[in-house]
C-alpha cells in the first residue's frame, strides 16, 4: 500500500516538473531571465562609464577653471607691467626734457689725424683685470638699445646714455666706457663706421679703429656758400691734388619789406642759381678726371647742399658735415685737416 502511494506521489511530482519545464519552454521564461541578466550587466557597465565620464569631465572643468585663473593672473601681471613701462617711459621722457639744461658733455675737442693716433695708442695700452672695459662701434642710425643687451646697457649710467642719444653724427661713433667711470667718452670719426659691434674685455678694442683710420681714402670736399664755394680733391686723404675756388657776385640779404624786398630776393635767388651753375660746371670737370672717389664730404649752406645732392648722380657715399669754415680766411691745409679730424666727447 505504501509502495503504491510512493509511486503515485513520485509520478505526480514528475508530472509537475515536466509540466513546469514544458510551460517554461513555451513561455520563454529562461530566455527572458538571460536577457534580463544581460541588460542588468549592461546597465551596470553604462553606470560605470557614466561615472568615469563624469570624473573626466570634472577634471577637465577643474583644468579649465585653472586655465581661466592663470589667464586672468597673467593678464593682471601684464597690465601691471604695462603700467610700469608707461611710468618708466614717462619718467625717462621727463629726464630727457630736462636734460638739455642739466646734462652736458664734460668736454668736446677736435683731434687732428696725428693727435688721434696718440689718443688710440693710449687707449690701447690700458688694462683691467675685471674685464670691464666696454667698446661699442655704432654706425649712423643704430642705437645702443638695438645693439646691446639690457644687461650690458645697464652698465652705462642713464645720464650718459641720454648724452649719447644726442650724438647723431653721419659717420657714427665709437664709445669707450670703463664701468668704474675712469674713462667715459665717445669718438666721432671723419670716416663712416659700417658695421655695429661691441666688446667687454680687459682692454679696449681699438684694432678696428686703427684699421679704419689707417686706410688712404680718396676724398672730395665741397664747401658751399652763396657767392663763394670750394671744391678740393685729396686722392690719398693727405693733401689736395685739386683745389678749385668758385666765386660769384651775390647780393646780400635784404631786410626791408614790401615789393622791394620780394624783387630783391628774386634777384638774389637768380645770383645764387648762377653761382651754383658755375659750381656744378667746375665739379663736373673734376669728376671727369677723377672717378676713383671713396667719399664726398659736403658742408656749408644747407639749402645749397640739397641742391648739390640733387645734382650728384654718382654712386659715391656722401657725408654731410657742419662747419663754420670761412673759405676766404682758411688755408687749404686747414680745410683738409678740419674735415679729416675726429671729434672727442667726454661724458
Amino acid at each position: 500500500m505504501t509502495i503504491k502511494k510512493n509511486l503515485k506521489k513520485n509520478s505526480s511530482e514528475d508530472t509537475k516538473k515536466g509540466l513546469s519545464a514544458f510551460i517554461e519552454k513555451i513561455s520563454g521564461k529562461g530566455h527572458l531571465e538571460i536577457e534580463i541578466d544581460r541588460l542588468n550587466f549592461l546597465v551596470v557597465k553604462l553606470e560605470l562609464d557614466l561615472l568615469n565620464a563624469r570624473t573626466q569631465l570634472e577634471k577637465k572643468e577643474a583644468l579649465a577653471r585653472q586655465a581661466v585663473a592663470d589667464r586672468q593672473n597673467a593678464e593682471g601681471r601684464l597690465k601691471q607691467e604695462l603700467v610700469r613701462v608707461q611710468t618708466l617711459s614717462y619718467e625717462l621722457e621727463t629726464i630727457r626734457a630736462e636734460s638739455p639744461e642739466k646734462l652736458e658733455f664734460r668736454e668736446i675737442e677736435n683731434l687732428s689725424p696725428l693727435a688721434v693716433k696718440g689718443y688710440i695708442s693710449k687707449l690701447s695700452s690700458l688694462r683691467s683685470p675685471a674685464d670691464d672695459l666696454l667698446t661699442v662701434y655704432l654706425p649712423c642710425g643704430t642705437r645702443l638699445s638695438g645693439l646691446l643687451s639690457e644687461k650690458i646697457i645697464g652698465l652705462i649710467e642713464e645720464e650718459m646714455r641720454i648724452l649719447l642719444e644726442r650724438l647723431e653724427p653721419k659717420t657714427g661713433f665709437v664709445l669707450f666706457y670703463d664701468c668704474h667711470h675712469m674713462i667715459c667718452e665717445a669718438l666721432v670719426l671723419p670716416i663712416p663706421i659700417k658695421f655695429p659691434s661691441w666688446k667687454l674685455a680687459a682692454s679696449f678694442a681699438t684694432s678696428f679703429l686703427e684699421e679704419i683710420l689707417s686706410k688712404d681714402y680718396s676724398i672730395l670736399i665741397i664747401i658751399l656758400h652763396a657767392g663763394e664755394s670750394f671744391i678740393g680733391f685729396a686722392p690719398y686723404g693727405q693733401v689736395f691734388d685739386i683745389k678749385e675756388f668758385v666765386r660769384s657776385s651775390v647780393k646780400e640779404k635784404h631786410s626791408k619789406g614790401g615789393f622791394s624786398q620780394r624783387r630783391f630776393e628774386r634777384l638774389r635767388e637768380e645770383d645764387i642759381s648762377h653761382h651754383m651753375g658755375k659750381v656744378f660746371e667746375t665739379l663736373d670737370k673734376v669728376l671727369e678726371k677723377n672717378t676713383l672717389i671713396d667719399f664726398i664730404i659736403l658742408s656749408g649752406d644747407s639749402q645749397l647742399i640739397k641742391e648739390m645732392q640733387k645734382h650728384l648722380h654718382i654712386n659715391i657715399e656722401t657725408i654731410e658735415k657742419p662747419s663754420d669754415i670761412k673759405i676766404e680766411k682758411t688755408s687749404c691745409e686747414d680745410i683738409l685737416r678740419t674735415f679729416l679730424s675726429s671729434r672727442r666727447y667726454l661724458l
